[in-house]
């Protein structure tokens, strides 16, 4: 699972839409369809690590209902507790959960049939999307916060 090829780069907002998110959607060289979040404005840490996308669906399969960012845990080697909500995110708008109609703050599984076929439809087409290196787990946002005053103070 070294190589990937990247056959889609999306951006959505993350969860409670507050600062928008960059994706790529890819293959390895079994050619599984694979996920990752490549940068994040909202300055949090996050993993950019590789998912297969049947290791997300078998695991919203097995989910407790209702789904949320929660039912990702467990499937990412990165510790950073944001990067399951920011797949999410994706997931969300990509089609794959939707928004229960009774409570919009969970979610439900869609058919994943049309969503593969159309990255099939990209594979196949031989798209090879190149993007620049990626820093692992970074938080990726040009904004830096202001010093604290601690930070300010000379200690003489």
């Amino acid at each position: 699972m070294k190589t990937k090829r990247i056959v889609k780069v999306g951006e959505c907002l993350n969860l409670s839409a507050k600062f928008k998110l960059i994706y790529h959607i890819g293959i390895d060289d079994q050619d599984s369809i694979m996920i990752r979040v490549a940068e994040n404005e909202g300055g949090g840490y996050f993993s950019d690590e590789w998912v297969k996308l049947d290791t997300i669906l078998t695991k919203l399969e097995s989910a407790k209902k209702p789904l949320t960012s929660f039912s990702l845990h467990g499937i990412f080697e990165g510790k950073s507790a944001n990067t399951p909500g920011f797949i999410f995110a994706v997931l969300y708008v990509e089609g794959l959960v939707e928004r229960d109609l009774d409570n919009p703050r969970v979610y439900v599984s869609c058919d994943p049939k049309p969503v593969i076929e159309v990255i099939e439809a990209l594979i196949k087409a031989g798209t090879d999307i190149k993007v620049s290196n990626i820093h692992d787990g970074a938080k990726t946002s040009s904004s830096k916060s202001a010093p604290t005053k601690k930070q300010n103070s000379n200690k003489s």
